[in-house]
């Protein structure tokens, strides 16, 4: 990609150390002593190129001789392209003076590489031509100690400086120079800086001829406004020359996480600011989304730390975001607090009662139970008994039976004898009518002790039926109890942990009264990475008939993280919790509310 002839730094040997020197404090040692002083004299060949040197050391780990690098000379061309080093001609070829391979100033190629290995918004080709991607809104790959942080904050604790940007770093190391380089827009132009670069003025005409194109915008920040009905920031140019046109401007979203006290750093800094120009109607604009990535400072002090600070997370911003966001699920902000669920609190003293209620139960079931198996035995005693009686009462019936053929044949047989044999043959038939008399007689004694023993067996079995039915009551009402006092044990637990939650900073309630559902909304820095912030969504059922008393049962939650370095942090939030509420059984039959956003 070529290479820059015109350099803002040398490197120079004084006494035993080297130090980058600038053209710029060169051209007033010159112009204070006169352009050919002694004082300019003694140091006008020391100066060697800043490049080279860097790649030495890189490379060798140690400081180079003079003769190891190339000599540069100093040149005062302010009146048509400032003033800069450039390698000195030693005879017409220069054969003698060239830069070492790798100097960045030579090959910008492996200076812009390592750039690109530190962000995502810069990419090198083969050819050695940077392609910015800076509108893609990415973020750096390096790992920034970026932190969540609450307006109760120290303002001092804030001040951790952010590092330098692609652009910023390229500036620095080229300087004016830079505008040598050629760069790859996102829209696939291949461009010297030079030529994208622009004042705020020049841009301003440029929009106006309805020209949209990605330019640098550079100019003196006059003002950063305060954010505006519709959620925007504008960050005001100053202008050279009265016009009545407004001054170009860069806007910043109402979902950015930037806010007026991060970009108070931009007022009265001469920077330039990467990005695609837009007109809207009466002014002129450019969207800022990233300090780090689009703005460059054309007024850095040397060797000066990046001026803004790390943009931190306002809480005065998400509580609104979350509140808009649940909203459309009809929930509705409320101060509840800790203390005002407290109906298994003051419930807690029936616990022993019911304990007690419970061993009482328990020793009756136990009673119903031995009740159960004396009557079970009973029972079977008498079953036992009944079948004897059964087999006592066949017998006796074969016996009746038996009897009674006995006497049809001893009536049978009178009849036919004579009158002598009579006498005898009576005698035996009423032995036999009075046998038949007394087995029958038993046969009535059997019969009705059956029916007795059948009846103590029916009595029995309806008796232990109703013990059953009693043992079977008493643990239900084992049960009854034994959940309603789990429920209350599960409900002090409930309390406690809602308590807990509510009495944290930064959490917020809401309640559904349709879905007779409390939210409760956490916001915290994460355990295990600082930069990262967790919100916690739990969800809690209630009674129709007295909303500040818990259904004791397991709370429902949602937990999901946002990175606090994402610069549209309050979009991602409202995202991330809008699909998150989307597919919760609890809240799917309620009808969603979609509000009509309107640009301010």
């Amino acid at each position: 990609m070529g290479f820059v002839t015109s350099m803002q730094y040398a490197i120079r040997e004084n006494g035993s150390r080297w130090e980058r020197e600038t053209a710029e404090r060169v051209l007033r040692i010159r112009e204070k002593y006169g352009y050919n002083s002694q004082e300019y004299e003694d140091i006008k060949d020391s100066f060697y190129c800043y490049g080279c040197y860097l790649k030495w050391k890189e490379v060798h780990g140690n400081d180079p001789n003079k003769g190891e690098i190339p000599l540069l000379t100093h040149v005062d061309n302010t009146k048509v392209g400032g003033t800069y080093f450039r390698l000195r001609h030693l005879n017409e070829k220069n054969e003698e003076n060239k830069h070492n391979v790798g100097c960045c100033f030579n090959d910008p190629t492996g200076y812009l590489k390592n750039i690109s290995n530190g962000f995502d918004c810069i990419d090198v080709d083969p050819k050695g031509v940077p392609h910015l991607t800076i509108l893609k809104k990415t973020q750096s790959k390096r790992t920034k100690n970026n932190r969540f942080s609450t307006d109760k904050r120290d303002s001092t604790e804030r001040k951790q400086y952010q590092s330098f940007g692609a652009l910023q770093g390229i500036y620095n190391r080229y300087n004016n120079a830079w505008t040598e380089l050629i760069v790859k827009t996102e829209d696939d132009n291949n461009v010297k800086i030079k030529d994208i670069l622009f004042s705020s003025s020049e841009a301003k005409k440029i929009v106006q001829n309805h020209q949209e194109t990605i330019l640098i915008v550079t100019g003196v920040i006059k003002k950063v406004e305060n954010r505006n009905n519709g959620g925007y920031i504008n960050i005001i140019f100053k202008e050279k020359e009265n016009t009545p046109l407004p001054s170009f401007r860069l806007s910043v979203s109402p979902d950015h996480i930037y806010h007026e006290g991060d970009l108070k750093c931009l007022e009265n800094r001469n920077i330039g600011c990467y990005g695609r120009t837009r007109n809207n109607k009466t002014f002129s604009q450019m969207e800022l989304f990233s300090l780090l990535n689009q703005i460059v400072f054309f007024d850095l002090e040397e060797n000066g730390p990046c001026p803004f600070t790390l943009p931190v997370i306002d809480l005065k911003r998400v509580e609104p975001i979350i509140t808009d966001t649940l909203s459309a699920h009809k929930a509705v902000k409320t101060t509840a607090n800790g203390e005002d669920f407290s109906y298994y609190l003051k419930n807690q003293e029936n616990i022993p009662l019911l304990e007690k209620q419970i061993e009482q139960t328990i020793m009756k079931r136990e009673e119903l139970l031995q009740e159960k198996e004396h009557r079970i035995k009973v029972r079977d005693r008498n079953v036992n008994e009944k079948e004897r009686l059964i087999v006592q009462l066949n017998n006796k019936k074969d016996e009746l039976v038996t009897v009674k053929n006995m006497l049809e044949k001893k009536s049978s047989f009178i009849e036919r004898v004579f009158n002598i044999f009579k006498m005898n043959e009576l005698k035996k038939i009423n032995s036999l009518l009075s046998q038949k008399e007394i087995i029958e007689e038993e046969i009535n004694d059997l019969k009705q002790e059956f029916y007795v023993k059948s009846n103590d067996i029916v009595d029995t079995e309806n008796f232990i039926k109703h013990i059953e039915f009693n043992v079977v009551d008493t643990q239900t009402r084992i049960s009854t109890t034994l959940q309603v006092m789990d429920d209350l044990k599960q409900g002090l637990k409930i309390e406690k942990i809602w308590k807990e939650v509510l009495e944290k900073e930064n959490c917020y309630m809401y309640h559904i009264s349709t879905a007779n559902l409390w939210i409760a909304i956490q916001i915290s820095e994460a355990v295990y990475n600082s930069s990262i912030l967790e919100i916690k969504c739990l969800f809690q059922s209630c009674y129709e008939d007295n909303e500040m008393r818990f259904y004791p049962q397991k709370i429902q939650s949602i937990v999901f993280n946002i990175s606090s370095n994402d610069l549209m942090v309050y979009q991602k939030i409202k995202n991330e919790l809008t699909n998150r509420l989307r597919y919760l059984p609890f809240l799917k039959k309620l009808k969603i509310t979609k509000k009509k956003t309107v640009n301010g």
